[in-house]
């Protein structure tokens, strides 16, 4: 059974009257069509209403068998069965594995420390890097704790991205190394700030797959316009690219590579 999933006008939920989504099957109207409202997190059937959540201990235990096995099936959020380029074969489970390394990873896999822990769009430095007011009596970065807070906001506790392409993508100072695009968001101060605007991706110059690893050197700050463009083959993104990638074989193909594939 195929379901079409789309949103219409007028089609608000009964709860919070955000819009939701509309599940109507391919083949015939007399199947169940559903809605679905992701701001309240609820499953509703047209004609029906709501659908209750039941609980999982009112079925028997032949169909909670059933049910566990139907959801062992579904794909782990960092699991997945397609090879693609930046995942890892698990051999134990003959699945494809992704995510990024730990600081405690990076140095162990590597034998050294990740730098660009901290970075400072400043151009002087007796200026606020939130609001860029003038520093008064000891205060050496901000000009107030309202700063401060604001500040860790964006670039730590709501920064959207992990440790590691964070730490790439501030050696990089937040521009595409393909474009040159701006790629950190500026606050309504027009201050620059060390935090994605949505557009950051990170390119392993050697693939995953093909036994590229995580460090530095193989890692490209680059924008998410790029980064498309360059896997569909488009031929400005691929030629810059390539050329970096050619420059830092050079230089470190031993890292650029993980154990396994060097051996």
């Amino acid at each position: 059974m195929n379901y079409h999933r789309f949103k219409l006008p007028k089609a608000y939920c009964p709860k919070c009257s955000r819009k939701v989504e509309l599940l109507f099957p391919e083949d015939s109207s007399e199947l169940p069509q559903f809605y679905i409202c992701f701001k309240c997190k609820t499953v509703g059937q047209f004609g029906v209403g709501e659908l209750s959540a039941n609980e999982f201990s009112a079925f028997s235990s032949e169909r909670k068998r059933e049910i566990q096995k139907t959801v062992e099936e579904i794909p782990n959020k960092y699991i997945y069965k397609a090879q693609g380029s930046q995942l890892r074969l698990q051999e134990k489970t003959d699945t494809y594995a992704r995510r990024w390394l730990s600081l405690y990873e990076y140095e162990k896999a590597f034998g050294e420390k990740l730098g660009f822990e901290t970075i400072d769009f400043r151009e002087d430095i007796g200026l606020c890097k939130w609001c860029n007011q003038p520093l008064e009596g000891r205060r050496r970065s901000f000009c107030s704790d309202r700063c401060s807070r604001n500040y860790g906001k964006a670039t730590f506790f709501k920064r959207g991205i992990s440790t590691l392409p964070y730490r790439i993508a501030s050696r990089d100072r937040f521009y595409c190394r393909v474009t040159g695009e701006d790629l950190a968001i500026t606050n309504r101060f027009g201050v620059r700030i060390p935090a994605s605007n949505h557009q950051v991706e990170i390119h392993h110059l050697v693939f995953v797959s093909a036994g590229g690893s995580d460090h530095e050197s193989n890692l490209l700050t680059v924008s998410k316009q790029v980064h498309k463009d360059y896997h569909k083959g488009v031929r400005y993104a691929v030629k810059a690219i390539e050329e970096i990638k050619e420059q830092q074989l050079i230089r470190y193909q031993d890292k650029m590579y993980t154990t396994e594939a060097n051996n």
